[in-house]
């Protein structure tokens, strides 16, 4: 049983031993990594499938990443032109109220003109 334990333990450190070596071969994943000549630059034909299909990987999370932040601006902005357009409806309500008020007070005035005429007409 303690050869069985024994070849057990060193084929785990094996497989450890071998994972690391790979992984030690296999470039960090990012934007300068990922071209296509760095990747034809890996030569263990297995490690360089790998290493392309987690380039891929990346390259789609950063496309995502940029569609959300493209997004959030765009809902952002339609945000603030919903804001600007109410603010000037309001400002052009505004503006129509006071033309409206400036309106009846000029014929108020001219109504109060005319009586005024009249009376001094009639006296």
């Amino acid at each position: 049983m303690d050869k069985f334990k024994l070849k057990y333990i060193a084929g785990l450190f094996a497989v450890a031993a071998f994972t690391t070596a790979c992984s030690e071969q296999m470039p960090e994943v990012n934007d300068e990594n990922c071209t296509q000549a760095n990747i034809q630059q890996i030569e263990d034909s297995q490690a360089r499938e790998e290493f392309s299909d987690q380039c891929f990987d990346y390259q789609i999370e950063q496309g995502k990443e940029a569609a959300q932040e493209l997004m959030d601006d765009s809902a952002d902005a339609a945000e603030d032109a919903y804001d600007n357009t109410a603010d000037a409806m309001e400002d052009g309500a505004d503006a129509v109220g006071d033309a409206w008020d400036d309106s009846v007070d000029a014929i108020e005035e001219g109504a109060d003109e005319a009586e005024d005429e009249v009376d001094q007409a009639t006296n």
